[in-house]
Formats: C-alpha cells, sequence, structure tokens
C-alpha cells in the first residue's frame, strides 16, 4: 500500500491528461486491472509509407505497464507495441516502465495513432529490472526519448545519447499532435525534421513553417534505442 500511494502521488497531475474533454477515462488500458493509472499519449503521424515509433512510459518510469490500448484516425492504421521475451507473459515480466509502439499504414494512407498505457505499481515498489536480466538472447535493448514542443517559424537542433556504458543501436523520430482528437495530419507537412548520427550523439533539426496554426499543440519526439557494453 506504502508503495502504490507513492506512485499515485506523482501522477496526480498527469491524471487529467489520460482522460478525455468530458473527464472519463480515453481508452480500455486499464480494463480489468487494480491500482491503475491510465497514460495517455499524443496523436503520433503515421505516414503513408514507412514505420513511425513512439516510446509512451509510465510517469516518471515508475511502476510497469499492466495494459496497453490505441486509438487510431482510421482501421487503416495498425499499431503493436515490443514485447519482452520470457515465459510467462505477463506484466513486469513481458512489460517494463514504458511501451515501445509501432504503427503502418494498411492502405499506404497518412493518418495517426494515440498510444495508451495502464500503468500499475511494481510488487516490490522498486524499479523494475526485468529490462536489463540477461536472457540466452541478449538483455533487451534500453530506450530513451526526448519531447520537443514546436511553434510557427521554430529552428532549432537538438541531441540525444545513450547513458555511460551503453552504446547506440539504433534511433527514431515522430511527429505528434498532443490534442484531444485525431489531428489533420496535412499539418505535418510544415514540420521538417532531419535527424543524423555523429559518434553515438543522434541530432535532429527541426524547421517548422509558419504556415503551422498556433494553436496545434505540435511536438517532435527524438528517441535512442540502446544496448549494454
Amino acid at each position: 500500500m506504502r508503495a502504490w500511494l507513492a506512485f499515485a502521488v506523482c501522477v496526480v497531475a498527469l491524471v487529467a491528461a489520460a482522460t478525455g474533454a468530458n473527464g472519463a477515462v480515453v481508452g480500455h488500458a486499464c480494463a480489468g486491472i487494480k491500482q491503475c493509472i491510465a497514460v495517455t499519449g499524443p496523436w503520433v503521424v503515421v505516414p503513408a509509407t514507412g514505420e513511425t515509433d513512439y516510446l509512451l512510459e509510465c510517469p516518471k518510469r515508475q511502476g510497469v505497464v499492466g495494459g496497453t490500448d490505441a486509438r487510431a484516425s482510421s482501421q487503416d492504421v495498425h499499431a503493436s507495441f515490443d514485447g519482452i521475451t520470457g515465459s510467462p507473459v505477463a506484466y513486469g515480466r513481458t512489460t517494463t516502465r514504458y511501451a515501445f509502439f509501432r504503427a503502418v499504414t494498411g492502405l499506404h494512407r497518412t493518418g495517426s495513432f494515440q498510444p495508451l498505457l495502464g500503468c500499475i505499481p511494481s510488487p516490490s515498489g522498486a524499479a523494475v529490472t526485468t529490462a536489463v536480466k540477461v536472457t540466452p538472447i541478449g538483455p533487451p535493448l534500453d530506450l530513451a526519448q526526448v519531447t520537443i514542443p514546436v511553434a510557427p517559424g521554430l529552428s532549432g537542433k537538438h541531441t540525444l545519447a545513450c547513458q555511460a556504458g551503453e552504446h547506440l543501436v539504433d534511433s527514431w523520430d515522430a511527429t505528434d499532435f498532443r490534442t484531444t482528437g485525431p489531428p489533420n495530419v496535412a499539418l505535418a507537412d510544415a514540420i521538417h525534421v532531419t535527424r543524423t548520427i555523429k559518434g553515438g550523439t543522434v541530432a535532429v533539426s527541426i524547421a517548422v513553417s509558419k504556415s503551422l496554426p498556433a494553436g496545434a499543440h505540435a511536438e517532435v519526439q527524438l528517441g535512442v534505442r540502446c544496448a549494454t557494453e
């Protein structure tokens, strides 16, 4: 109980973000799960070709993912999340403090999806270490991200690197809109992102057209996947 109270205190400010305009919890990520905090991600743009990746975390990376869900602009958008190998499949064993979502469009039409999590306190109240436990295929990769709000006319560069003792495997970037409903995905054309890698550090250069509406609530997520040395 003490561990749950500590976890809940950390996420009071985020509960509002997990609800819709009418105060109802969005999605079913917490369905059938006790002591569950719903976490709602932004609307992530899925391009007509290729895959979009997005990392959604439990509040302050405390607790574990007990459930996932997603909403989409249409059923042409298909989303899944990566699970950690191991048996039996269960939260805290298959999942960790975050979920890495992947989305594509089946008919190659630009769309969007909104990832959702149901987070619960870890049984011990401590940080989950499942994600770094050695397995026959090597430990799961460590993921990290930074979210960058963007505005009309913005131009800038941001960097992200793995922690000490890790090396970079790959990276991703995603454009999203923190709105209550699916955004006008054409607005993503106003946000130009160039991602480069140099010396184990990932950088994105972001240039935003002045045509982007000031109230678009647009963001760019920069992420890295890292392996223990």
